[in-house]
C-alpha cells in the first residue's frame, strides 16, 4: 500500500498537464531564392524551411500564402547525397499526398503550389521561387541542466519538456535544436513505474528509439529520454547529465 501510494504522489507531482498549441506557424515568404538561400534565409529569421508530416499540416501551409495560393515555392524537402527524401534540418520526409518518382537526378528541391504539379521536384540552384518558412514555438534552452533542473526550468515558464508523440513534433523539434551546445538535448520522456511516459500525460505511442524498439528494464540511470542532434533518434540517458533541452 505504501509503494502504491508513493508511485501515486510521485504521478501526481511529475505529470502536470499544459495545453500546448501546435509546434509553430509557417511564413510565406514572396521574395524569390534559390533553395539553398531560402533555408539560409529561414534559418537565419525563422527557424527552417516548413516541413510536411500530415494532410492537416498541408492545408495550413497554404492558409499562410494568402492570395499566392498558385505560386510554387519551395519547401524543405530535399534529396540527400543518399538518394533519400527528407526535409530541411532532420527527419524523413514520411508524409507525401504527391509523388517524386522519376524526379530527374538534378531535380533535388521540391515546390509546391495549390495546384500541385506533375513534377515539384525542382534543380535547387538553377531556380529562384517564393518559399514557406517554419517558425517554431519551441524554446531550445542553451543552459546545462539535469532532467528534473530542466523539467523545473519549463514549468517556471508554464511549459513542459517537450513531447514527441509524432513524426512531426520529432521534425520540428530536430529543426528547433539544430543549434544545440550538447550532443543530446532533454525531452519530456521519462521511465517511471514500468513504464515509459511523456511527463505532460501525452501516450508513448510514437517510437524513435535508437536501438528500434522500447527498453523494457533500462538501467537504473538511464530513466530520462534524451533526443540525438544528429541521429534523429532518441536514447535513455542519465537523468543526472546535464544537457541543453527543450520547452514547449
Amino acid at each position: 500500500m505504501k509503494k502504491s501510494a508513493f508511485v501515486f504522489f510521485t504521478l501526481t507531482g511529475l505529470f502536470k498537464v499544459v495545453l500546448c498549441a501546435q509546434f509553430g506557424l509557417n511564413v510565406h515568404v514572396p521574395t524569390k531564392m534559390t533553395w539553398s538561400k531560402a533555408r539560409d534565409y529561414c534559418r537565419e529569421h525563422h527557424t527552417d524551411l516548413s516541413s510536411i508530416n500530415s494532410q492537416e499540416e498541408y492545408e495550413e501551409l497554404f492558409t499562410s500564402a494568402g492570395t499566392q495560393l498558385q505560386l510554387s515555392a519551395w519547401i524543405g524537402l530535399y534529396r540527400d547525397a543518399k538518394g533519400t527524401w527528407k526535409w530541411s534540418g532532420g527527419g524523413a520526409a514520411s508524409y507525401l499526398n504527391f509523388t517524386l518518382d522519376g524526379a530527374s537526378k538534378d531535380d533535388n528541391c521540391v515546390a509546391l503550389a495549390k495546384k500541385i504539379d506533375d513534377k515539384p521536384a525542382m534543380n535547387c540552384e538553377m531556380n529562384s521561387l517564393r518559399f514557406y518558412c517554419f517558425q517554431s514555438s519551441l524554446v531550445l534552452v542553451k543552459e546545462n541542466k539535469t532532467w528534473e533542473e530542466a523539467m523545473e526550468h519549463c514549468r517556471r515558464q508554464d511549459s513542459n519538456l517537450v513531447s514527441l508523440t509524432s513524426g512531426s513534433a520529432l521534425t520540428k523539434t530536430l529543426q528547433t535544436i539544430r543549434r544545440a551546445q550538447t550532443d543530446h538535448v532533454w525531452t519530456g520522456l521519462r521511465y517511471l513505474a514500468g513504464s515509459w511516459l511523456w511527463v505532460a500525460g501525452d501516450k508513448v505511442t510514437y517510437q524513435a528509439w535508437s536501438q528500434g524498439e522500447t527498453p523494457q528494464c533500462p538501467n537504473m540511470v538511464r530513466h530520462c529520454g534524451a533526443l540525438s542532434v544528429e541521429e534523429e533518434h532518441w536514447v535513455g540517458h542519465d537523468c543526472t547529465s546535464k544537457l541543453n533541452f527543450v520547452c514547449h
